[in-house]
């Protein structure tokens, strides 16, 4: 029954999801209904069944055979794919819509347009915890919202070129999240310094420079070679040294009196002087088996490391002595005391162990929840993803991108969840981006990061990415199972003090006169420069 629906065409053409439908002739050329303006891509129509009625989605529309001018004759074409089905009442509740399809439409059924009603219960997954995160395309009126344990049970990437609005969905998305589950544990990595001002005193920001400890004793065998050994040509004579010689000092550390089994990989505190006196002492041996220069280049690189400045957020401060708990309460924000945001400044951290920082954060967000059984969920939002997990095997430290793949493949079973935000999709591991089953695509021009983000995802609505190189900033494509059907939304507006630091500099503005205090300026920035010290608040 139609009960009064209004009828845009009739099906022509049934193939699995896909439905070619003529659409009615106009009464009179030119003159258009108050409803046609709503029969466009990405509109959302449906089919009347007995106990449900198919819905689907507008993936294009055209004119096979134009005339030289518009004439109610022409034949009109439109093609749709079927999403789901608005379920009649179930007892005394309305069972409201769901995903899938349990019957196709016949030849001739009737295609019609969805009414307010509908569209609310389509889009607004009533009986599910939701989070408001922009207004829908089509109908601005509505709210755009995310579902929260599809969004993060399953991981989600925002993806986007430069200037898109990249960094802005990220905040907006946080803080829909953040507004719903105010004790949410939410692990920022930002190499760029853009997000502590975006969430101002919800948030406790970690640096390098004063208040990031990681110390060496929590990186595991293979993270601490790649800082130590990197890829000197005898790697593997030193790695089977200092292998020695921390266990050796893990040992003396906890007296041979721990009741668990030491080994190199053990997250548990030692002195690296007493690494020093083993190398001291084992080069000194009749007996060693290891080439001398492999115990002096060793020795020298350690302690170039420990009287490096750069490097006191893994040698100095909270490098010795067992307070792994301390540090973990505040990188996982436990208890969270209205900061549920840790966002881990990476821009002071060294080039050159940047991706082995990101894995041992990564690493022990998942050994953690491992280990806890689940009882902290934690979201780790990875910027610049394709830094870390890069496509080409041959870039970067291969046990980040091991980490980052476990996060995608388990994370879930231990309540860990990941957000990839990247402006070159087809620059990441395809698989990590895979595992993402909700994707927020901004604007995006190039041809291949386009075809990449096609060939990762599964779902119906895909015609809607015909729009990436067309979306303006803030606006984007979703698809997956943190929305209730493919849509394309903008995003809330943030207040100015509440904007990540991604915009580009106004150069047309900055040009215009002489800075008079260019002097002083150039005097602040090499202080910060020397210290590592970035400005967090411009």
């Amino acid at each position: 029954m139609n009960d009064g629906n209004i009828s845009i065409g009739r099906v022509v053409s049934v193939s699995g999801p896909q439905v070619v439908f003529l659409l009615n002739k106009e009464s009179e050329p030119g003159d258009l209904s108050p409803h046609s303006r709503t029969i466009e891509v990405g509109s959302i129509v449906k089919v009347c069944g007995d106990k449900s009625e198919l819905v689907g989605m507008i993936r294009s529309v055209s004119i096979p055979i134009p005339n030289n001018d518009a004439s109610p004759d022409e034949l009109k074409i439109g093609e749709l794919e079927l999403i789901g089905e608005l379920v009649g009442e179930e007892g005394n509740q309305k069972a409201g819509f769901q995903r899938g399809v349990s019957f196709f439409p016949s030849l001739g059924d009737e295609i019609y347009l969805t009414s307010e009603e509908d569209v609310r219960e389509i889009y607004a997954c009533p009986r599910t915890p939701t989070a408001c995160v922009g207004r829908v395309h089509q109908q601005a009126s509505l709210p755009a919202y995310v579902k929260i344990n599809d969004l993060l049970g399953k991981h989600f990437a925002v993806l986007g070129t430069t200037g898109s609005g990249k960094s802005c969905a990220v905040t907006v998305v946080l803080k829909a999240l953040l507004r719903e589950s105010p004790h949410a544990r939410i692990l920022l990595l930002d190499p760029h310094n853009e997000y502590a001002q975006a969430f101002g005193t919800s948030a406790q920001r970690l640096d390098p420079a004063e208040t990031l400890e990681l110390p060496y004793w929590l990186f595991n065998f293979d993270e601490l070679c790649e800082v130590v050994i990197g890829n000197d040509e005898l790697r593997s004579a030193q790695a089977a040294i200092l292998a020695e010689a921390i266990v050796d000092s893990k040992q003396k550390f906890v007296n041979f009196k721990s009741n668990y089994a030491i080994t190199v990989d053990t997250p548990s505190p030692y002195w690296m002087s007493d690494v020093m006196a083993f190398l001291q002492q084992a080069q000194g041996k009749l007996t060693r088996s290891e080439p001398i220069p492999a115990y002096a280049r060793l020795a020298s690189r350690l302690k170039k490391l420990t009287n490096d400045s750069r490097y006191s957020f893994m040698f100095g401060r909270a490098a010795a002595g067992d307070n792994m708990k301390a540090l973990l309460s505040k990188l996982f924000r436990i208890p969270v005391s209205g900061m549920p945001v840790t966002i881990t400044d990476l821009s002071g951290i060294p080039s050159e162990i940047l991706n082995v920082v990101v894995s041992v954060l990564c690493r022990l967000t998942l050994d953690f929840a491992l280990w806890s059984d689940r009882t902290f969920p934690i979201l780790i939002v990875c910027e610049e993803a394709h830094r870390y997990v890069p496509r080409d095997t041959t870039l970067g430290f291969e046990p980040t991108k091991r980490t980052l793949g476990r996060i995608a493949k388990e994370g879930r079973k231990y309540g860990v969840s990941l957000c990839v935000v990247s402006q070159r999709p087809s620059d990441l591991a395809q698989d990590i981006l895979s595992e993402c089953n909700t994707i927020f695509a901004l604007r995006m021009n190039n041809q291949e990061d386009q075809e990449f983000i096609r060939a990762t995802m599964s779902d119906s609505g895909l015609g809607l990415l015909e729009f990436l190189p067309s979306l303006r900033a803030g606006e984007a494509i979703t698809i997956g199972e943190g929305v209730t059907i493919p849509q394309r939304l903008t995003f809330l507006d943030l207040p100015a003090n509440e904007m990540p630091r991604g915009k580009s500099s106004s150069f047309s503005t900055a040009w215009q006169t002489e800075q008079s205090a260019a002097n002083d300026a150039i005097s602040v920035a090499i202080d910060r420069w020397r210290h590592l010290q970035r400005n967090t608040m411009n």
